[in-house]
């Protein structure tokens, strides 16, 4: 049965992470960090916000992605690692009005009692994994394993989808299966040129492949 949730802020339901600590309910007058709902996916604004209002130690973790652009190409984009939600370090419930009144954040994460603090080592745990805010998106190198099912999103097969084959020791090219004119082509592409597709998607795909598919060889 999932637990009532408390009227007094705007909350969400969250799931914890197989292997990470479950939060503890802290009555300790010190500092300690729980988790904040944000506004419109701007969790890194609310973390600049409390910040520089409250002078309260905010933490919104974000990570590089790679995303394909609608006129070709791939993107390196800073995403949030939990979109929508953020950490913040105060002592609860002296500092509660003035972070929940910050612009941008909805309220605390709770679960129909006190809200759950967490652990430091948490936090420290997702720091290790986590991005700089000032660091700028870089070029992410991409990594893909024999199987995987790839779209091309630069040069002359842009559009079009296909099984990896095998990968350069470098990961830099890759080779691929791609289903042309009723046949599965081999061809190599760099590395760059393409973007990881949903599981879905590929077992959609697979589905529909020809069984005795032929092979050509593709120079």
């Amino acid at each position: 049965m999932r637990p009532a949730l408390s009227s007094t802020y705007p909350l969400t339901d969250l799931s914890i992470p197989k292997g990470v600590a479950e939060p503890v309910i802290s009555c300790s007058p010190g500092p300690s960090w729980f988790c904040l709902r944000a506004a419109g996916r701007r969790e890194h604004l609310a973390a600049l916000r409390l910040t520089q209002r409250t002078q309260v130690e905010a933490f919104a973790p974000r990570i590089r992605v790679r995303r394909e652009r609608r006129t070709g190409g791939v993107d390196t984009l800073l995403e949030g690692l939990f979109p929508g939600y953020l950490f913040a370090r105060f002592c609860h419930p002296a500092q509660t009005r003035h972070v929940v009144s910050t612009a941008g954040v909805l309220g605390l994460v709770t679960f129909g009692g006190p809200p759950p603090a967490l652990l430091d080592a948490t936090i420290d745990r997702l720091r290790l994994h986590a991005l700089p805010s000032a660091v700028a998106p870089a070029q992410v190198a991409p990594i893909f394993s024999e199987g995987d099912w790839v779209r091309v999103a630069a040069g002359c097969f842009r559009g079009s989808e296909g099984r990896v084959r095998e990968c350069t020791p470098r990961q830099d090219r890759v080779c691929l299966l791609l289903s042309l004119l009723g046949h599965e082509v081999e061809i190599s592409l760099p590395a760059d040129h393409l973007i990881a597709r949903s599981r879905q998607a590929a077992s959609v795909s697979a589905a529909l492949r020809p069984v005795n598919a032929h092979r050509p060889a593709f120079h």
